[in-house]
């Protein structure tokens, strides 16, 4: 990437984000308050009941998700896609009643990432669970948007739940030296990345469960190698008899920009050619196996089928909305 074009993304993400003292990137503008549609959707997979529950929304930079690509090629795609070169981008937190567990796959951003998201308590309200009723957490990877909510006001947010991560994930940002050398975004924005991992992390190191990819874990839930987001980054196979859906967590971001052209790198990625080259296997593998998939960053509630697209790429076709679940 050229010092120009270095220099264009890490003012795009300024613009967007302050970096206060405490090392957090925080939504600048605070945002009034307005009435809100539900952040709850309930639908079924087999026998299992599961609830989309919407953490919230970022506002984000369309080029921190195209480090590699053009202004040029950036724009012929926001353009077709009705986007602007600020993008809004979903965080869908996704809920599975087993019948035995009720499992909760990430936790939102909490606290961290300034008052557009962190929704998640707020919308879990909704479905008449408590915290206290979360049997299970799994964490597909150790970013703050994705483990900010592990803590509440008075300690865990979800008191009684085991947590999962995969071993490898767990032993990168635990370790003793964490170094990220591919990571093509800005020094503030991996450091900040670091942090919090190892803060987040720490709080539940007595409840951890690390677990292998290829392998389940907990009845229904397999773990998927989606490695280069993050070292041990995880898709999620979710299982109920003849029905399965594919929990994408960040293989992919952007409904346009990501799946139409998976080489596209984003800056934040721990290893970006590897990140791309996962997300095209897991996403060839979704469209060809015309597998449910949920997309913790697509548009909410984030559920829906892939197609492959003329040129290349994969083109999204989200659910039928159902009234009743």
């Amino acid at each position: 990437m050229s010092v120009s074009r270095r220099t264009f993304l890490t003012a795009a993400i300024a613009s967007t984000f302050a970096l206060p003292a405490t090392g957090r990137l925080l939504a600048q503008t605070p945002q009034p308050k307005m009435p809100r549609n539900a952040g709850i959707y309930r639908f079924k997979l087999g026998s299992f009941n599961l609830i989309s529950i919407s953490d919230g929304q970022f506002s984000l930079p369309a080029a921190i998700f195209a480090g590699n690509a053009t202004p040029e090629e950036l724009n012929r795609v926001l353009k077709q896609g009705f986007q602007s070169e600020t993008l809004t981008a979903d965080c869908n937190v996704l809920l599975v009643d087993t019948g035995k567990d009720k499992v909760l796959i990430d936790t939102g951003s909490g606290s961290l990432n300034g008052n557009t998201v962190g929704k998640l308590l707020e919308n879990l309200q909704q479905t008449e669970i408590k915290p206290s009723e979360i049997t299970a957490i799994i964490l597909t990877h150790a970013h703050g948007d994705h483990i900010g909510g592990l803590k509440g006001t008075n300690g865990l947010t979800f008191p009684n739940a085991r947590y999962f991560i995969s071993k490898r994930e767990w032993s990168f940002w635990t370790g003793r030296s964490i170094k990220l050398p591919k990571f093509k975004g800005p020094e503030e924005m991996k450091q900040q990345a670091i942090d919090i991992a190892r803060t987040q992390l720490s709080l539940i190191r007595d409840r951890v469960t690390e677990f292998e990819v290829d392998k389940e874990f907990l009845p229904g839930f397999t773990a998927i190698r989606a490695y280069g987001h993050t070292p041990g980054h995880v898709a999620i196979r979710i299982a109920s008899g003849d029905a399965v859906m594919i929990h994408t967590a960040d293989t992919v971001h952007i409904n346009t920009i990501n799946l139409w052209n998976p080489s596209w790198k984003p800056i934040f990625d721990a290893d970006p050619e590897m990140a791309a080259a996962t997300r095209q296997t897991i996403l060839a593998k979704i469209a060809s196996d015309r597998t449910l998939m949920f997309a913790y960053h697509f548009p909410y509630p984030g559920i829906g089928n892939l197609r492959d697209r003329e040129g290349g790429g994969f083109d999204w076709q989200p659910v039928n909305w159902q009234f009743e679940s």
